[in-house]
């Protein structure tokens, strides 16, 4: 069998095939047209976007037989043999699994050698981030010094790991992750090359999945192709990937903001039992909640997100209870880290049970004003036929109806601690000032409801000043 992956079969084999990485190709096509190549270069970023590759092409450039403004000729004997992999004055190492000091010092001796083939010898350390501390001191001298038309590059993922005296001797090249729109873009003409019937919904989950990573995403298109038979669907890629729909993970953050536990957690475990990635379904949980907020919040959200129009339904909850719901799929997005995601997942569902209780801050004033007319509502019914002379009620009688007529739990718990007395038949409450006139409309409220209630200011409380002593604990 000869049959290539689509990750190796299209790894591009020109700087102008290159996908989303722009800043470093034409840095290196520069150097190379201006002879201003250096002699060690540090290529650092994610996986699978290009580090190794665009080594191999700058291998390519620099001993090409018949370069053209920085562009290898793809044709010569030399381009053959480096796309081969059989060209002598190219050395790939592989730090991961020679990273001792041993191995750098057998580089060190083969480096004092001159090219037997080509122009250059390149030398290739990819994760070079895996050698050892001994293994870099040991390079030092010779990544500073190197022989004449010797070019080293170090390809890592971890860039933190390298040391600083390493970084100092090195041109250092950031890579990024590649934009959705170029992955949707390459895989478009991986499908029209192979003749893969796919859906532009499909490709988009693929590059979703792929998170940047052109390997990654030319590997789940090669696999899903299999999977499909040669037909790429929505449908296809979920099933293979073994994630949900965006509509299955709205329609669970909609029993988030409804307080629908049981539905929610029932769920949870249909997803489990079924073998679905919980955590892959809960990061998606995390980005569609991000995405009702935007579509909440700004004017114009078409610039932010895609296919905004499917959030609309998200404007009708307050922006107070779609927060809440956030901050506690995040919660629970770090509590599964060191505990079964099930169960972490489960409690955070829970915790969800006070969102139908959430009241906006817009519309706490008007709080009052709904339960004077509860108030009048109750009293027509209460109302007797024969009209009798009720007893006097006792004033604790007629303060708990007024508790109770109040729904707003701020202004309930400053009416229950405020103190209180009995003046010609009136309850008299002493509230501090600030209260009165922070919230003078919902007391009003009150002495209109309630003829009985009389408010009298008193002085704010002082706050207790913090000691200028050793605090104890």
């Amino acid at each position: 069998m000869n049959y290539v992956p689509f990750a190796r079969k299209y790894r591009p084999k020109f700087f102008r095939e290159v996908i989303g990485q722009e800043a470093p190709v034409r840095i290196l096509k520069n150097a190379i047209k201006n002879d201003r190549v250096a002699h060690a270069y540090l290529f650092a970023g994610p996986r699978g976007v290009g580090k190794t590759t665009i080594a191999r092409i700058l291998a390519k450039a620099l001993n090409c037989k018949n370069p053209s403004k920085g562009e290898p000729c793809g044709e010569c004997e030399n381009c053959r043999e480096i796309d081969r992999g059989v060209f002598p004055d190219l050395i790939e190492m592989d730090a991961a699994s020679n990273r001792g000091i041993d191995d750098v010092r057998a580089l060190k001796e083969a480096v004092n050698y001159k090219p037997i083939k080509g122009k250059y010898k390149v030398y290739i350390i990819d994760e070079a981030h895996m050698l050892t501390k001994e293994a870099f001191n040991a390079l030092l001298k010779t990544l500073e010094e190197p022989p004449p038309r010797t070019v080293f590059v170090l390809c890592t993922t971890e860039y933190d790991k390298i040391l600083p005296t390493i970084l100092s001797r090195c041109q250092r090249i950031i890579f990024s992750k590649v934009r959705k729109e170029k992955v949707i873009e390459y895989l478009k003409k991986i499908c029209e090359k192979e003749g893969i019937e796919c859906e532009e919904g499909a490709l988009e989950v693929l590059a979703h999945a792929s998170e940047g990573c052109m390997r990654d995403a030319a590997s789940l298109l090669d696999q899903a192709s299999v999977y499909g038979e040669g037909r790429v669907t929505k449908e296809v890629v979920e099933n293979f990937l073994g994630i949900l729909s965006q509509e299955s993970v709205r329609s669970f953050l909609k029993l988030l903001l409804n307080s629908e536990v049981d539905e929610a957690i029932k769920f949870l475990r249909e997803l489990s039992e079924k073998g679905y990635n919980l955590t892959k379904f809960w990061e998606m949980l995390e980005e569609e909640v991000r995405n009702a907020i935007l579509v909440k919040s700004l004017k114009n959200p078409e610039s932010v997100v895609q296919n905004w129009q499917d959030y609309e339904d998200f404007k009708d909850y307050p922006l107070e209870a779609l927060l809440y719901v956030e901050n506690l799929i995040n919660r629970g997005k770090v509590e599964a880290r060191t505990r079964e995601p099930l169960r972490a997942f489960e409690l955070a569902v829970i915790k969800s049970l006070i969102v139908k209780d959430i009241i906006p801050v817009s519309q706490l004033g008007s709080v009052v004003k709904e339960t004077k007319k509860e108030e009048k509502k109750v009293e027509v019914k209460e109302e007797p036929k024969v009209k009798e002379e009720k007893p006097k009620e006792q004033e604790e009688d007629r303060f708990q109806k007024v508790l109770n007529a109040v729904d707003g739990k701020i202004l309930k718990r400053i009416l229950e601690g405020a103190k209180r007395e009995e003046r010609d038949g009136k309850i008299v409450l002493k509230i501090e000032a600030s209260y009165l006139r922070t919230m003078k409309k919902e007391f009003d409220s009150l002495k209109e409801t309630f003829p009985f209630l009389e408010f009298e200011p008193v002085e704010d409380k002082k706050k207790p000043q913090k000691s200028s002593g050793t605090r104890l604990f």
